[in-house]
């Protein structure tokens, strides 16, 4: 089972359960205090002290069945590859968790997702799905990272895709819409700063080109 959350509301439940083993998988430099585990592909452990820390890849951990009682997946599907094996290895390890993803249209405007990002995330009210389709560099990119808190403050829920699943996760590889297709590769004319951009008011344009063969 999968549904839309709030970080605000999985707080609280965390909160309400202080008895929980909790997870924080691909934790970065930012974990959240309320997992006594903390995880990521990079060592991290000066940061955290107090806490157990241990250095793996999210797709394959080295914790035991149902170990947790609770996982926070936040920021990390979107970079996996294989999502079959990594989301199998999140119902392995724990009974619930929390997934959260950048919604597309922010995930275009942020500068530094380009290249780290593999999918634009949603979900599928209707099957109590997440859905995947290979993402796609339609517009340039104008929020700095520094910037994403102020965001926050005011279009969260226009940002970010938040979800909490128990037992299982249901999921599927979606299509891209029929203007795009994996015979194109999409870019932004013309590039930010040059003359062109400047004549056309800072509005990018997107080219298709046939990829090379």
């Amino acid at each position: 089972m999968i549904k839309r959350t709030h970080k605000e509301h999985i707080r609280k439940l965390l909160k309400e359960n202080p008895e929980w083993n909790i997870l924080d998988l691909g934790c970065g430099r930012f974990a959240w205090e309320e997992a006594q585990t903390l995880s990521d592909l990079v060592d991290h452990s000066e940061l955290y002290p107090q806490k157990r820390f241990v250095k793996c890849d999210a797709s394959e951990t080295p914790f035991e069945d149902k170990e947790f009682d609770f996982v926070i997946a936040s920021h990390i599907t979107e970079h996996i590859r294989n999502l079959d094996v990594f989301l199998n290895e999140l119902s392995r390890i724990s009974k619930h968790g929390y997934i959260e993803v950048p919604l597309p249209l922010f995930d275009n405007l942020t500068y530094g997702n380009r290249e780290e990002h593999i999918w634009w995330v949603g979900f599928d009210d209707v099957k109590h799905e997440i859905t995947f389709m290979p993402k796609a560099q339609l517009i340039q990119e104008r929020i700095l990272p520094v910037e994403l808190p102020l965001f926050e403050q005011f279009f969260r829920s226009s940002m970010t895709l938040e979800l909490h699943w128990k037992d299982s996760i249901e999921w599927r590889i979606g299509i891209l819409p029929a203007v795009l297709d994996d015979d194109l590769t999409y870019d932004i004319w013309p590039e930010p700063h040059s003359d062109n951009w400047k004549q056309q008011g800072q509005l990018g344009v997107l080219r298709k080109k046939r990829k090379k063969i």
